[in-house]
């Protein structure tokens, strides 16, 4: 029996395919260690093969895609609306320059699905479970640097801004070397990790000492105007939606404002457009009844939005309606650019209420009892309402407590748990549907979680150049994963070892291989060709690169599928 179990230990979870009596299907799914979960709240791969018969598993498989899509959504509506909220109040409470908060909170916020996805996969004891990190954030990667700087490029023609573009592909090259180092080697001991970390901090450094010099420069030569070079913006808001109104504002503004320089983009929040909204200010809050607020608070749906969005923004509006609804039950939020910061009384004294029991129960804390007997989370709600109550008392409809600040620091705490929670929901849905697919983790990371987590980016990255700032978007291609790969590796690893007491184990596999290769040739293509044709991006060159995309993920799935060996 114990030879049997050592056996298993190689044996991939996938492999139940190669059982052709569907009798042994839950035996082997529940002793195979490669299909243990230990993070999340659901086993999938066993629910699946233990709780329904074989013919139900395509049903299965199809409920469980529909989970997987509503769980992206989820994921990227917490960050969006309540992660990067409060990171931006707490930027601008800080006073952070324009420049630092861009690549650390700015990118931290628009990197969260990334980073967090990564946190619960190699969390995970099963080492398998890494290469679906190793997948998306190599793949998101390989994604970012061909794919969506194709279609920016298609979208719109412009120069390559010099200085930044050989900075950032320098130290993205010796970070993908770094990774593939260690993927080959197959352990990240702290070191390592750790590492990583501070790889990134002296890229910060490099970058703010090279600015200020380029910027001093600048000054001795101000009768030069080269195409690269731009204003400083140091002290403008971590959000800017203001965008030329006419063809010659809006090249202006690409002359003036588009650096180059990816720490110049902002945070991908939302922001309410009502119609209504002034209206809405000039009613007296304090004469509306607890409920009337209640509800204004809890509503989902922004009015003047919905009015003006499309049938499919309309259909992704309904989509996150119930993930809007059940963070703000359980999240404070508080708004940089709202009027009193969005406050809410009902809405917010009731979320303060709610949030220890949501943290403790999200954090599988539920079942604890003090001594034995007295369980924690009656604990957790003592603690809710002892703070709830009196913020209810120090305020009123129209006039947020003195404390409010605070609200941003808890917010912030809570989403954390919030976006770690449906991370691991949906690392562990990615890996049950690469089981059912008979597919390698690694694949499955690079395709289904990469284009998921890249959705936003993609988004952001070709609307920022319609709206004349190509130049900062190409940027952003190549910093935004950057920072996802040191500080997704470097965070997750560490917390990993520290949690775990062992290096992270990384099994080195042919699909590793050509993510690595594809990622290290994309970048090494891009420092040849993109000087070779005098840094000017052209549509022309935006479909060969989006082509290599496809090349890519093609000959990585065969490879996954084993057409390729």
């Amino acid at each position: 029996m114990a030879n049997s179990t050592d056996v298993l230990h190689d044996v991939e979870c996938r492999q139940y395919h190669s059982l052709h009596n569907s009798t042994q299907w839950c035996d082997f799914v529940t002793n195979t260690p490669d299909c243990a979960m230990d993070e999340g709240f659901v086993n999938y791969i066993q629910k699946a093969f233990c709780n329904f018969p074989p013919n139900l598993l395509p049903l299965v498989a199809t409920l469980y895609a529909l989970w997987m899509v509503t769980l992206f959504v989820g994921l990227g509506t917490t960050a969006e609306r309540f992660f990067c909220p409060s990171l931006e109040y707490i930027a601008s409470s800080l006073k952070m320059s324009q420049n630092i908060a861009g690549m650390t909170i700015v990118a931290f916020g628009n990197g969260a699905p990334d980073i967090f996805s990564a946190i619960a996969a190699f969390s995970n004891s099963n080492p398998s479970v890494a290469g679906v990190a190793i997948g998306a954030l190599l793949g998101a990667a390989v994604l970012l640097t061909t794919g969506v700087i194709g279609a920016v490029t298609i979208t719109r023609s412009f120069d390559v801004a010099k200085r930044p573009f050989l900075r950032d592909i320098t130290f993205f090259l010796a970070t993908s070397y770094w990774t593939f180092y260690l993927v080959y080697n197959g352990e990240i001991n702290l070191f390592h990790s750790i590492g990583f970390l501070a790889f990134y901090i002296f890229y910060v450094l490099f970058c703010i000492i090279g600015r200020f010099i380029n910027q001093k420069l600048r000054q001795r030569n101000e009768d030069v105007v080269e195409p690269e070079q731009y204003e400083n913006n140091e002290h403008e808001p971590l959000i800017d939606n203001q965008v030329g109104n006419n063809e010659s504002d809006e090249a202006n503004q690409v002359q003036v404002q588009d650096s180059g320089e990816w720490s110049d983009q902002h945070l991908r929040t939302h922001h309410h457009k009502d119609e209504n909204h002034g209206d809405y200010d000039a009613i007296d809050k304090e004469e509306k009844t607890f409920l009337s607020e209640l509800i204004s608070g809890l509503n989902p749906i922004d009015s003047g939005e919905w009015k003006e969005s499309s049938y499919l923004l309309c259909f992704v509006t309904v989509l996150q309606t119930p993930w809007i609804l059940v963070c703000k039950l359980t999240i404070p939020t508080i708004l940089l650019n709202e009027v009193n910061h969005g406050w809410n009384r009902p809405t917010s004294c009731l979320s303060i209420a709610l949030a220890p029991v949501f943290c403790l129960f999200a954090t599988k804390g539920g079942d604890i009892k003090l001594n034995g007997v007295f369980p924690l989370w009656t604990l957790m709600i003592i603690i809710g309402l002892s703070i709830a109550l009196p913020t209810w008392f120090l305020s009123t409809n129209s006039r947020p407590p003195k404390f409010h600040s605070a609200f941003a620091y808890f917010g912030f705490v809570v989403a954390v748990i919030w976006i770690y929670s449906i991370a691991n929901e949906m690392v562990n849905i990615v890996q049950t549907l690469g089981v059912f697919l008979n597919v390698t983790n690694v694949i499955m990371g690079l395709t289904f979680l990469a284009w998921g987590n890249s959705i936003g980016d993609a988004v952001s990255d070709i609307t920022l150049a319609k709206q004349g700032y190509p130049r900062m978007s190409f940027s952003a291609c190549f910093g935004g994963p950057l920072f996802n790969i040191l500080c997704g590796v470097g965070l997750s690893c560490t917390i990993s070892i520290i949690k775990n007491g062992r290096p992270v184990m990384v099994k080195f596999t042919s699909e590793q291989a050509v993510v690595c290769a594809g990622l290290l040739s994309s970048l090494c293509i891009s420092l040849i060709v993109i000087p070779l044709r005098g840094f000017k991006m052209t549509k022309s060159y935006g479909i060969v690169l989006v082509f290599l995309y496809f090349v890519f993920i093609t000959i990585a799935i065969l490879t996954g599928v084993g057409v390729i060996p």
